[in-house]
């Protein structure tokens, strides 16, 4: 199955991707909500705040410092980060990561509801291996918390798409029936302990 190059997930058709909304439109009408001011902040209940980050219109919680990304933005303002980042070696990251990885699982799990349509965001794992988790609404965007977003970042600067890479090879190498965990995954991709 073909990887999205926006997540890194398996989908039957990377160019509209439903986990990170790759190659879809948002629903421009619903949109002019946040335009006009009336958005609302999914933790503080706040109005957003709309702000242009290098081109990229976000609407942003004064208080929590939360972030809706519509549609793309969030792809669009982390590949302006990929851009500025040094060339990593796959193995360096694979080291890095098999160091730093532990799961760290929050106290309480609480869904969050789209800014634009108060529908109940879906939970991802950025790019499946990240460990870090976005809500996300397949019709208008991602929301990103002030702390996930310095996660991403850190993720992306330390080479993490390498990582996400190599995983989507090795998920495409287990055979239907395998077992496809996330365990089965890390296991291959740094050796079974």
């Amino acid at each position: 199955m073909p990887l999205c190059p926006g997540c890194g997930n398996e989908v039957q058709n990377p160019q509209k991707c439903p986990v990170c909304g790759a190659g879809r439109a948002p629903k421009a009408s619903n949109l002019k909500k946040l335009s006009k001011g009336r958005g609302k902040c999914p933790r503080c209940n706040v109005f957003l705040a709309e702000q242009d980050w290098e081109g990229v219109v976000t609407y942003t919680c004064p208080t929590c410092h939360g972030t809706f990304f519509a549609d793309r933005g969030l792809e669009e303002v982390l590949n302006k980060l990929r851009a500025t980042c040094d060339p990593v070696d796959v193995q360096s990251v694979m080291k890095d990561f098999k160091d730093r990885f532990t799961r760290k699982l929050p106290d309480a799990i609480r869904y969050k509801k789209c800014p634009v349509c108060d529908t109940v965001m879906t939970r991802r794992n950025y790019a499946t291996v990240s460990g870090v988790i976005v809500d996300f609404c397949g019709d208008h965007g991602t929301w990103v918390d002030e702390a996930q977003f310095a996660a991403l970042a850190d993720f992306i600067s330390r080479g993490g798409d390498l990582l996400a890479n190599e995983t989507g090879k090795v998920r495409a190498r287990i055979q239907p029936g395998q077992p496809g965990s996330a365990k089965t995954i890390m296991d291959r991709l740094f050796g079974a302990k």
